[in-house]
């Protein structure tokens, strides 16, 4: 009877364990199409660093797993999607042109783009403003990680911010921004201990040192501190989220 019951405690343990890091399979698709725009445009802005093709590569397949899982929830929602994003896969491919390096065609740019702002229509639509803490931080890494992918999708285009359409707005850095901010405070104060509250300050310098580069798309040459600081926040807030879920 004894060792019954421990294994429904330990199966108990695991779920609640589960619980705590689980976020829908859209927000972990739209994350990780996010962070695969920011290494594949990372790629083209740093002449073909292979580092950032294998990352970019990465991100495709996270992506791919989280809509096969999102196809169980919503079948044909994600069935759209999944059209789109199979299309958008097979042309996200890079040109090496001799004196203007790696490039991809404006239609393919414009295709990659108008996908995430799908994504983050569709999430923005149901995000429920009385979330928890855990789920206040994934949403807080989509939010940076939004930003940057914007940021680096204009920093590699020839024409910047000017090719951006008003649907593009729909991922709005500015107000995205002083949304973060005022989350990120209050997150920083309600923090139940110390590893997250300092976790969470840590986060707050690196964002406030890329903030500006970010939201004004500012010079290309801001790109490696922009990837570094993401990269950096992303750990840290993960990080956060391993502390909550007791692991």
């Amino acid at each position: 009877m004894i060792e019954p019951c421990r294994k429904l405690l330990y199966a108990l343990l695991f779920f609640v364990s589960y619980q705590a890091h689980a976020s829908s399979p859209l927000t972990e698709h739209t994350l990780a199409v996010s962070q695969s725009m920011s290494a594949f445009y990372m790629f083209a802005l740093t002449d073909g660093d292979k580092r950032y093709e294998e990352e970019y590569k990465h991100y495709f397949s996270v992506a791919d797993q989280h809509l096969k899982t999102y196809q169980q929830q919503e079948a044909q929602f994600a069935g759209e999607l999944k059209s789109k994003w199979d299309k958008i896969r097979q042309y996200l491919v890079f040109e090496y042109v001799e004196d203007a390096g790696y490039i991809v065609s404006s239609q393919m740019r414009t295709q990659y783009r108008q996908y995430l702002n799908t994504l983050y229509g569709k999430l923005s639509g149901s995000i429920n403003s009385e979330t928890n803490f855990q789920e206040q931080l994934i949403l807080m890494l989509l939010d940076v990680e939004l930003m940057s992918a914007r940021f680096f999708d204009v920093a590699s285009s020839v024409t910047g911010p000017m090719n951006l359409s008003s649907n593009d707005r729909i991922i709005d850095p500015p107000v995205m921004a002083k949304a973060l901010d005022v989350k990120l405070q209050k997150l920083i104060q309600s923090s139940a201990t110390q590893p997250i509250s300092k976790n969470l300050k840590l986060v707050s310098r690196k964002w406030q040192f890329i903030e500006d580069s970010v939201i004004n798309y500012k010079e290309q040459s801001a790109y490696l501190l922009v990837y570094y600081n993401k990269g950096q926040i992303n750990k840290l807030i993960n990080k956060s989220r391993n502390v909550m879920a007791g692991t």
